[in-house]
């Protein structure tokens, strides 16, 4: 009797070993599961599209600005064959440009292709049953003026900075004014120390598209 109770007793110490064995290896299986299933997630979403957000650089490059230059195009298809129809407009300190029939059209913050499809949005369906519109921008320029060596208009681009311009036009004369650089920018009228921003690089400002700088001259 005393030997069945042992063979019975080993038999379920040996089942208890492998069920606590079994359950292990559920246990282990479950946990590689949801760790492949978390990465897996992870990996959908950083690769799904409309996620990543333009660069700094393409959102400054890319849009429109006071003082831009652009020309509009028009094709309304209400004569067969005609061509379409151009408007030379200048992005106001508003923000905006001005067309027939529609007049105000919010420009500045938008790219060409934005802008086409708001233009079309406004003369469809209340002035024309269609409306293809097109949107190019002309050369980009700013303007310096005063104790420069090379004053006048200069093409822009998206990395000139307030000491690149001067640098550009040709530096200072003998006679500027170093403390007092004034930029206007629409109605606002800035002013820095061009030493001051020399020191600081970090403050040195961007030059927008139709900024005018005058370097005035020193009384000494």
């Amino acid at each position: 009797m005393g030997h069945v109770n042992t063979d019975a007793l080993h038999s379920i110490s040996s089942a208890n070993r492998l069920g606590r064995s079994v359950l292990l290896f559920l246990g282990m299986a479950a946990i590689t599961l949801l760790v492949g299933c978390s990465s897996l997630s992870r990996s959908s979403d950083s690769s799904s599209p409309g996620k990543s957000k333009p660069t700094d650089s393409e959102e400054v490059s890319g849009r429109l600005r006071p003082g831009d230059q652009i020309q509009i195009r028009l094709t309304t298809g209400q004569q067969q064959n005609a061509a379409p129809e151009s408007y030379d407009v200048s992005v106001d300190e508003n923000g905006e440009i001005h067309l027939p029939l529609v007049g105000g059209v919010k420009a500045a913050g938008l790219t060409q292709s934005e802008l086409a499809e708001s233009i079309e949005a406004n003369y469809v369906p209340r002035y024309y049953v269609r409306c293809t519109a097109s949107v190019l921008t002309a050369q980009r320029f700013f303007y310096i003026s005063g104790e420069v060596r090379a004053p006048g208009r200069f093409p822009w681009s998206d990395d000139t900075t307030l000491l690149k311009a001067i640098s550009t036009a040709g530096g200072f004369t003998d006679y500027a004014n170093r403390g007092k650089v004034q930029l206007v920018r629409g109605t606002q009228r800035l002013i820095y120390n061009y030493n001051d921003l020399q020191r600081n690089p970090g403050k040195d400002p961007l030059i927008r598209p139709g900024d005018t700088i005058t370097i005035e001259r020193s009384i000494f």
